[in-house]
């Protein structure tokens, strides 16, 4: 119900729309009353779909709305504005998300690199996909096309955001820096 109503409830309600109005155009040749019935039922369906989608944020959009903010700060060199989209406890991966774990002051010290060394001189989202996992977690697959001050050209990145919300607020728990240009990154990247 959240992946097809909730975040995207385009493909439902489009098909309730066209079965409705398929249903109304029957309805019409022949005027039979189930056929009205069934095709209005359909619209409303279909209406309700939309407004469900509109209404309910699910943790996946929430999750994908960090992660932009973090593309966001992070391209604008807003350190702690992006350190403040972290949980105290959050960690950083390296390659895959069950390696072990960096602290949150290794986090801090990746992103006072974008402010010197690395600091970002162009960015392109290439992918984002969100999912939600459960009420009170999302998950972002973030693939990027940077270019940095300390490298000429584009550095393809790929990323896993984990938010889970934090009270009344959505913060990043894990940040997986799964390749550059291919491949896991060392720890030593940011150095």
């Amino acid at each position: 119900m959240t992946r097809w109503i909730f975040e995207n409830p385009w493909p439902l309600a489009l098909l309730c729309l066209a079965i409705g109005v398929a249903l109304l155009w029957r309805h019409r040749a022949g005027e039979s009353r189930p056929l009205l019935l069934s095709g209005l039922v359909a619209i409303l369906v279909g209406a309700a779909t939309l407004l469900a989608g509109r209404l309910v944020t699910s943790p996946g959009e929430e999750a994908a709305g960090v992660a932009r903010e973090l593309v966001a700060r992070a391209e604008a060199a807003d350190i702690d504005g992006a350190i403040a989209l972290f949980s105290e406890n959050a960690v950083l991966n390296y390659g895959r998300r069950e390696n072990p774990g960096e602290s949150i002051a290794e986090i801090r010290a990746a992103l006072r690199t974008l402010e010197t060394r690395h600091r970002i001189t162009s960015n392109r989202i290439r992918r984002l996909e969100a999912r939600t996992l459960d009420r009170d977690t999302g998950e972002v697959e973030l693939s990027c096309s940077t270019s940095t001050g300390s490298f000429e050209g584009a550095i393809p990145t790929d990323w896993i955001i984990r938010v889970r919300r934090d009270g009344d607020v959505w913060r990043i728990d894990r940040l997986t820096f799964e390749t550059l240009f291919a491949k896991p990154p060392p720890p030593a990247v940011w150095r």
